[in-house]
């Protein structure tokens, strides 16, 4: 191309150019105030203030027809989540008769503890059965109302699903529950809850590991054939819960699966052993196992019950694996994506996010981690200012693509822990979402 052709299309080029960066930003900010739009006349406040609960009413509809709900959060850490959310299983207790509440904690502990609700303080329920980040005054109030609704016979029942180890409430419950029947079997499962809870902290090779491992996992076999062996006088020692068995037998086998596949996997990478595949590696082996334990307390403990779930948005949210980039840059799978497609269809899954403020870091409740404030520009936070109010729920489920809810339906910025940005399609992952205007660190109670 010669110079005279190049000087007479260069300018042409340059306005073309200027004029079609015009055109996508004029474009842009037509769709935003599309949505904006959109979102001032769909977005449904929520006022904490209102005793009657009216502004909840309308989750009658939305969650027509689904039997669990699922309470997202983008950090553990943060009391307007934790508040928000305790008013909402209240709601969902006493008016849409969800009667059972499912923690991410430990399944063994939050059982136990529960069974033995009746001969504890709110306060020690809670912190015997929940990890240490929701232990708040928000939640001790949750904890208060279980125990009065399960005086008052409309029990909110407590249970978990993860495969975390914690303080180990459920080794001082079931001691007593064995004891009454053979104190030496009692002592067996003292010692050897004792030693299940510092299996991977305490070995040094992978042989002791297995040494210890094996002479454990005999032991749990030793208690379940036990437990088989005495039922009836077991049972008449345990809780006078129709579950109360169940859970016990459930826990001690639980014991023995954590050990031969997530405590497997964490040894070996203590060791610097990494598996080849991605799913065998114990952060994603968790989810898998947290699922199988809330697919067990779905069909099985509880198949008849309608189920609230508390858990990070991470978990919960519906397929990581169709994530655009999530905050670990993996995209690995999830909970959500272990969960058999017949329970996803009775579920109803709630993400929540944070506009401002800032929450508690979960690796020591203590460090505080600011939110990123101003959000990304066309971000979930940023979007959902235009509801103009402090806290809104808006529904992703019953929603159509079209101008004013595209923004569903097109890769958009959500931040994981208030900083870390995430890329997803919003009706991708959630039904639904809550948006916190602001949000502070939670005061952990000693």
């Amino acid at each position: 191309m010669n110079r005279i052709v190049v000087k007479m299309i260069l300018p042409l080029l340059i306005v073309c150019l200027a004029f079609s960066s015009f055109s996508v930003s004029a474009r842009a900010a037509s769709e935003e105030k599309h949505w904006e739009r959109w979102i001032e006349r769909h977005a449904q406040p929520l006022d904490a203030s209102d005793a009657s609960n009216k502004d909840l009413r309308f989750l009658k509809k939305v969650l027509k027809g689904k039997r669990i709900v699922q309470l997202g959060e983008t950090t553990h850490g943060a009391g307007e989540i934790n508040a928000t959310k305790v008013r909402m299983i209240k709601y969902l207790h006493e008016e849409l008769g969800y009667d059972v509440l499912a923690f991410e904690s430990d399944f063994a502990n939050t059982n136990a503890s529960y069974l033995n609700m009746d001969q504890s303080t709110p306060k020690s329920t809670m912190k015997n059965s929940i990890y240490a980040v929701w232990h708040t005054e928000d939640v001790v109030e949750l904890f208060a109302y279980m125990k009065e609704q399960k005086e008052k016979g409309d029990p909110l029942i407590l249970t978990g699903f993860d495969i975390q180890g914690m303080k180990n409430s459920f080794n001082d419950a079931a001691n007593q529950w064995v004891k009454a029947v053979d104190p030496e079997k009692a002592e067996l499962l003292s010692q050897s809850e004792n030693d299940f809870s510092t299996l991977v902290t305490d070995s040094s090779t992978f042989d002791e590991f297995a040494q210890k491992k094996e002479r454990l996992v005999k032991n749990y076999q030793e208690l379940i054939k036990f437990a088989e062996t005495n039922d009836s006088a077991l049972k008449a020692h345990l809780p006078k819960e129709p579950k109360a068995y169940e859970m016990f037998m459930h826990s001690l086998q639980l014991r023995i699966d954590v050990m031969e596949m997530y405590m497997l996997g964490e040894m070996k990478e203590k060791l610097k052993d990494y598996p080849e595949n991605i799913e065998d590696f114990s952060f994603y082996m968790r989810d898998r196992m947290m699922a199988e334990q809330f697919q067990w307390v779905a069909e099985t403990l509880y198949p008849n019950k309608k189920i609230i779930v508390w858990g990070h948005n991470y978990h919960l949210r519906k397929q990581n694996t169709k994530m655009i980039q999530d905050w670990t840059y993996v995209n690995g799978p999830n909970m959500g994506d272990y969960l058999p497609e017949r329970l996803k269809k009775q579920t109803y899954t709630i993400g929540i996010y944070a506009y401002s403020g800032a929450s508690l870091d979960s690796s020591d409740n203590k460090t505080v981690m600011s939110v990123t404030s101003p959000p990304p520009p066309g971000s979930l936070e940023a979007l959902l200012k235009a509801a103009d109010n402090p806290v809104v729920f808006v529904d992703f489920l019953h929603t159509k693509n079209k101008k004013g809810t595209s923004w569903m339906y097109t890769p958009r910025t959500a931040l994981y822990w208030g900083y870390k940005e995430e890329q997803m399609i919003l009706k991708e992952q959630y039904d639904g979402v809550i948006w916190l205007e602001h949000i502070t660190p939670s005061v952990i109670i000693k």
